[in-house]
């Protein structure tokens, strides 16, 4: 029998109903092969629940697991297909072998609430094959017995103050919700410690840890909501900004032609389209989708090293074509601190009216934004010109056009360089010494449509960098 593009042999066998404590339960096996050639087809299991089940519990198994990534997750009979997303119910990808569903509660990664009766269908996806391809099993248990009070959503709190200032945050993590080794707990008690002013949540392909942030007392620390959309054969991007309940879908290819709607489905809640680790672990570019469509690049991720190296000169050759995206750093953390992707190192620096998930998005969406390793970097960059200045993500006025002086004020860049460039390339360099520093200096406009500044260790490690100052405007 063919099954979605992948061959496959299902068994059916359900186990007649038995008393478990008050409950009673019924057992579904399925099982199928499924090729080498098959890999990055996408697999729907159909399975059927009837009207009283309270709870479904899904285990997994497949052969050599060293070899081979079988992905993981689920809908329910409100929609699927076409990028319906109406009946997700969850998903944890290679990271979860087994997983529950209740009315009360579910699994990391999954979303509780009532179980409708109908066809329900589990996604398994092939990310990783062996030339043997991978033999499978599902084994799902549903129980029936005394409904319990279904799961609220609690968002977290959107608005923290309205004092407009510079805030410091981290924009791409994750937690037991997806691929992440620790809990939500920790992680807040982490972002508190570290004195983070804002986290955004991008679990992979889920927004089932958006459900709950307002459990937590945040009376300093705004969370955002948001997603890591997660097409393994063509790239991450990160959907930030989002309404809890907000879903944005993956399963589709550049082919398909539909990355333009859903990165629609972002700006409709005012949120940004961000392109994650564009070279991720390869020496060739590993995003390919459209970069037009998105609103910026993740070009630092986590400790500097030569893949965003890779992404920095790939989003500077867009800027010297007149193609602003906005560049933001983050620390892709999956773990409590010991790994080179640390919670807020590096830190997006935002420019915000007031410290509210609007107000912070507004802030990224206008490029006033720079970026810096650690929590003890800051710098204020302004360039004037007469009686016209302008700061990062700003325009300065046309009325001269020669020469405009450089203001940098500096701190916790101690034995850096800082290098001034333009859209015609380095137009300045400067060794900066002590840790408090400011320094001016006049430069010629010239044929410049903005300006920049980066600050580098002698390794070539980057300490902090800014998006630009525009002399000239851009195009988006």
């Amino acid at each position: 029998m063919k099954l979605n593009s992948i061959y496959v042999v299902l068994i059916f066998i359900i186990y007649p109903f038995h008393f478990l404590s008050a409950q009673q339960t019924s057992t579904i096996n399925k099982s199928g092969f499924i090729p080498a050639d098959k890999i990055f087809e996408l697999l729907y299991v159909p399975f059927e629940v009837p009207e009283g089940t309270t709870e479904i519990v899904v285990t997994e198994e497949y052969d050599r697991m060293s070899d081979n990534v079988l992905n993981l997750g689920i809908y329910d009979p409100r929609g699927h297909k076409d990028g319906n997303v109406t009946g997700f119910r969850g998903w944890s990808g290679g990271a979860k072998k087994k997983f529950f569903i209740s009315e009360a509660a579910a699994s990391t990664g999954y979303l509780p609430g009532r179980i409708h009766s109908g066809t329900w269908n589990i996604l398994v996806y092939p990310s990783k094959i062996s030339a043997e391809g991978l033999n499978w099993k599902l084994t799902i248990v549903l129980s029936t017995g005394t409904h319990k009070k279904e799961f609220v959503l609690r968002e977290g709190k959107q608005v923290i103050n309205h004092v407009p200032n510079w805030y410091r945050g981290d924009l791409h993590m994750h937690t037991l919700h997806s691929d992440g080794k620790r809990n939500t707990d920790e992680l807040v008690a982490e972002a508190k410690e570290k004195k983070l002013d804002f986290i955004v949540s991008t679990e992979h392909n889920t927004n089932s840890a958006n459900l709950s942030w307002g459990k937590y007392d945040t009376k300093k620390l705004l969370i955002i909501n948001g997603e890591e959309v997660t097409t393994t054969r063509d790239g991450h991007w990160n959907a930030i900004g989002l309404a809890a309940a907000t879903l944005v879908d993956w399963r589709y290819q550049p082919k398909d032609s539909l990355i333009k709607g859903q990165i629609e489905k972002v700006h409709i809640d005012n949120g940004l389209a961000i392109i994650n680790h564009p070279f991720y672990d390869k020496g060739t570019r590993t995003f390919n989708f459209d970069e037009k469509e998105f609103d910026g690049i993740e070009i630092w991720n986590g400790y500097w090293n030569a893949l965003n190296e890779k992404a920095l000169n790939w989003w500077d050759d867009l800027l010297k074509k007149g193609i602003f995206k906005i560049a933001i750093g983050a620390s892709d953390t999956h773990q409590t601190s010991g790994s080179n992707n640390n919670l807020g190192r590096p830190q997006t620096v935002v420019y915000a009216k007031g410290l509210s998930r609007q107000e912070v998005i507004n802030g990224i969406r206008s490029g006033r934004v720079y970026l810096a390793a650690t929590d003890s970097v800051k710098l204020t960059f302004l360039i004037s010109s007469g009686r016209n200045n302008a700061g990062i993500g700003e325009l300065l006025s046309q009325e001269n056009t020669d020469p405009v002086t450089v203001h940098l004020k500096l701190e916790g860049c101690k034995n850096t360089t800082l290098k001034l460039i333009g859209s015609t390339g380095t137009i300045d360099t400067r060794k900066v010494n002590e840790d408090n520093v400011v320094l001016d200096f006049t430069i010629k406009r010239g044929d410049n449509s903005y300006l920049r500044a980066e600050l580098r260790k002698a390794n070539g490690d980057m300490t902090a960098m800014t998006n630009p100052v525009w002399l000239k405007p851009f195009k988006k």
